[in-house]
């Protein structure tokens, strides 16, 4: 592989290494990447991405810049195995984790030997043939799937599950009025008191009842909505 021989590197796994080794992981340690040679003409290499979905890929030594289905094809399985487990570590949740969100997370490498290929273009960036043409399959192994499950992925999603669900409590708190305190004696309260405007209003305390009358004399010129009393 051209690309492989001007960086003299041996072998696909030690070209991916030559990408990550300076990556770190959810948790600040050195990324793990999962590697697998799955037969004679596929090999994968997963690890996960703080950058969104990347990808780098070659078909029959061409290097497709922008991916292609062969690379969907290889993302596609991982996200299926990995959401199951997200979503069985996430439980009962206010967020919903979807594909898409999983594969945001990933940084997929492929190389591939492929029937016949057909790209979108004669600079050949993005691979468009067919899975069912491809001439082969990538069935990863079980064994990839575990190590791929803790490279990084499954926690980097959870991670962003805990900040969504933090954002969405905020939301709902700062969104969310209380209603008009009830049962309290001598207690004038403002009209808007647990209304979405209720950070408008104003409590007058006044020293003893007569203040009070005072006082609540004194709203039928500023008026009751934004305004209480309590003695």
């Amino acid at each position: 592989m051209t690309s492989l021989e001007a960086q003299k590197v041996q072998g696909f796994k030690q070209y991916v290494e030559q990408y990550t080794k300076d990556l770190t992981g959810p948790t600040g340690e050195p990324a793990k990447i999962v590697y697998e040679s799955v037969n004679d003409r596929w090999e994968v290499a997963l690890t996960v991405s703080d950058k969104g979905f990347q990808q780098i890929s070659f078909v029959n030594s061409i290097a497709t810049m922008k991916g292609g289905r062969h690379v969907d094809y290889v993302a596609d399985q991982m996200v299926a195995k990995l959401i199951d487990v997200i979503k069985k570590k996430v439980g009962k949740s206010t967020v919903n984790v979807k594909p898409f969100q999983v594969k945001n997370h990933m940084w997929v490498f492929v190389n591939c030997l492929i029937e016949n290929p057909t790209f979108d273009s004669q600079t050949k960036e993005t691979m468009t043939l067919q899975a069912k043409s491809f001439g082969s399959k990538c069935e990863l192994s079980e064994k990839f799937t575990k190590q791929a499950i803790n490279c990084g992925i499954v926690d980097a999603v959870l991670a962003w599950v805990r900040f969504k669900q933090q954002e969405d409590m905020n939301k709902k708190c700062s969104g969310k009025k209380t209603t008009k305190l009830k049962g309290i004696p001598k207690l004038e309260d403002a009209n808007d008191a647990g209304t979405k405007n209720s950070q408008l209003c104003t409590l007058i305390l006044t020293e003893g009842d007569s203040a009070k009358t005072l006082a609540v004399s004194g709203l039928g010129v500023v008026g009751r909505d934004r305004y209480g009393v309590f003695p």
